[in-house]
């Protein structure tokens, strides 16, 4: 087992992470798929990385000697902490400049605690700081920190890795009555713990995975009746099958081919 995170490590910095919100379309390409069943890669390496979490010893892969080249890292969510890991095992100096309180990124603030404990993103968080990567939370690119400054300051290459924050809006009449609001929001609103009352009945405009989470929170939340209205058919539902499944057997309704 240590072997094995240990080769998932070489390219993959998020195991436990990514064996707990992959969709894993890679199994579907899977060539023993096409006589039996495809191998399971998804359970297998989480399996692996929760090995390493149980035991609490930490598997960290070979790091090169430092060089001294520092570079700034704009973003800690999974693509700032990705490359950060990377330039720590190339020996480089990596400082992420966060503007939340915690690194993460959506995974923090977009995924539920139902589907990726904090406590365990923690934990996997915590194992790429080790290699030597420095943190500067609550700091806004452009207001507390410039292209500029972080030259002056020594940084040799800068990363950016702002993340996708924003919801689309739809575009109809209403959508600004009060109650509306963006998925997104409501879920960012609930990873920085802030009260989110939902009231009794909710709607949730929309089929993918945002949808879904938006959906099965409010369930969580006290909402007697919440209602997914998805403009095509469930065959087309962008949201992965097993999200889709657990919502119905939560009680989660869904209207097809309706949209607003």
């Amino acid at each position: 087992y240590r072997a094995a995170i240990t080769l998932i490590k070489e390219t993959n910095p998020l195991p436990l992470t990514c064996g707990r919100v992959c969709p894993h379309p890679c199994e579907e390409q899977c060539r023993l798929g096409r006589v039996a069943k495809p191998v399971n890669i998804n359970h297998l390496k989480r399996f692996a990385a929760d090995y390493e979490l149980h035991t609490g010893v930490r598997i960290t892969p070979y790091a090169a000697p430092p060089t001294g080249k520092k570079v700034a890292v704009i973003g800690g969510g999974p693509a700032g902490l990705t490359c950060a890991y990377f330039l720590a095992r190339y020996g480089h100096s990596p400082t992420i400049f966060e503007a939340m309180p915690k690194l993460g990124g959506m995974l923090r603030y977009g995924i539920p605690e139902y589907r990726l404990p904090k406590a365990v993103l923690d934990w996997e968080i915590e194992g790429i700081l080790g290699m030597g990567v420095a943190v500067n939370t609550n700091v806004r690119m452009g207001t507390d920190v410039t292209l500029h400054s972080l030259t002056d300051e020594g940084y040799e290459a800068i990363f950016l890795g702002t993340g996708a924050w924003d919801s689309r809006g739809l575009g109809v009449e209403g959508d600004d009555l009060e109650g509306i609001l963006p998925g997104t929001h409501f879920l960012i609103d609930r990873g920085l713990e802030k009260e989110t009352p939902v009231g009794e009945k909710v709607a949730i405009i929309g089929g993918g995975n945002t949808a879904l989470d938006a959906a099965r929170t409010s369930w969580r939340l006290g909402a007697r009746e919440v209602t997914i209205i998805y403009r095509r058919s469930r065959n087309e539902m962008p949201a992965n099958d097993i999200e889709i499944e657990e919502a119905e057997e939560e009680g989660v309704k869904f209207h097809y081919l309706a949209a607003p």
